[in-house]
């Protein structure tokens, strides 16, 4: 036989319950108020119930009580309305919908400055009714901005692997590798292309009169001709040995690939860099090989075009330099 408690069992029941019941509420701020990063709890209708020091101070810059009973449109002048536009709709999800919720989103915080956090959210349920929702801040600008100095480490890397260390320009390795995907492209899909292989004309006489260094100074100077004459999109300009260039490029007609390069030939006797004494011209000259390549079969390799075009070059060495011989290729 179940025995009937008195009132004052039932009394000291009530008042153990509520005391504890107090000290778990206690225990639990405590605890939100030691936890270094930003915490907070809001009711069903937004309004913030609790939140932590970090929270109060670091991310808004005003005491909890200016917050708590407060919603995010009821502090305008540290949650500008157009995040709290953004945390509305994010917020309105976990009461309709009892899910977790990870997103990542810059704040700017009570000192004024713009940092980034992992916000992780969820919505707290009792008894199978979602009462409020919970969620958590955490900071990682520092990672962030790790990472985005390290992805420029890597960007940096990767450039120099494919760039020459003198003139800026690609290398001969990135040459071979272009070259090759252009090829692929022109047999596969009859993605046409201009292939030009440069000179410049009694190099090796210039830098015995002048010096390497001053040899040095005229390859930068050239490769930036070259390079502020082809600097669309799908241009690629090379140096693939010592006074040698490469410039893989694209034109809607045959004849523009001429002209382009003609244009080219003048800019860099228009530098006026003075010639050896061996040369047939005042100022430094270029020779250059251009071919058009209009069609290949999928067996022809770069090593042969690669070829064909160094012969165009060479008639336009032996054919007096300073000039372009031009041939359009299909194989």
């Amino acid at each position: 036989m179940n025995k009937i408690a008195t009132y004052e069992e039932l009394s000291l029941k009530i008042a153990f319950l509520q005391k504890e019941a107090k000290f778990n509420d206690v225990f639990l701020k405590k605890l939100f108020d030691v936890i270094p990063n930003p915490m907070f709890y809001k009711d069903k209708n937004g309004v913030y119930q609790h939140c932590n020091d970090a929270f109060s101070k670091i991310i808004l810059g005003i005491p909890k009580e200016q917050i708590i009973g407060k919603t995010l449109y009821d502090l305008p002048h540290v949650i500008p309305k157009e995040n709290a536009d953004v945390y509305y709709e994010k917020d309105r999800e976990l009461f309709l919908t009892s899910k977790e919720q990870f997103y990542e989103g810059k704040v700017r915080c009570a000192d004024s400055k713009d940092r980034y956090f992992h916000f992780y959210k969820s919505s707290f349920v009792m008894e199978d009714e979602i009462v409020g929702l919970v969620g958590i801040m955490l900071d990682v600008s520092d990672y962030k901005k790790a990472l985005e100095e390290l992805d420029e480490k890597n960007r940096l890397l990767s450039e120099l692997s494919i760039t020459d260390s003198l003139t800026g320009l690609y290398n001969r390795r990135y040459f071979q590798d272009i070259l090759e995907k252009k090829l692929n492209a022109l047999s596969r899909h009859k993605q046409k292309f201009s292939f030009a292989i440069i000179d410049i004309d009694f190099f090796k006489d210039y830098n015995d009169s002048f010096g390497h260094h001053e040899g040095d100074i005229a390859l930068q100077k050239v490769a930036k001709i070259l390079k502020e004459s082809f600097n669309r999109i799908n241009d690629y300009v090379f140096r693939i040995g010592g006074e040698e260039f490469a410039i893989l490029f694209e034109v809607k007609e045959q004849k523009d690939a001429f002209l382009l390069v003609e244009n080219l030939r003048i800019k860099v006797e228009n530098l006026k860099i003075k010639a050896s004494k061996k040369s047939n011209y005042e100022y430094l000259t270029i020779s250059i090989g251009l071919a058009n390549l209009l069609s290949i079969k999928e067996e022809i390799n770069s090593s042969i075009i690669y070829h064909e075009v160094d012969k165009l070059l060479y008639k336009s060495k032996n054919n007096e330099k300073n000039q372009i011989t031009v041939k359009d290729i299909i194989f």
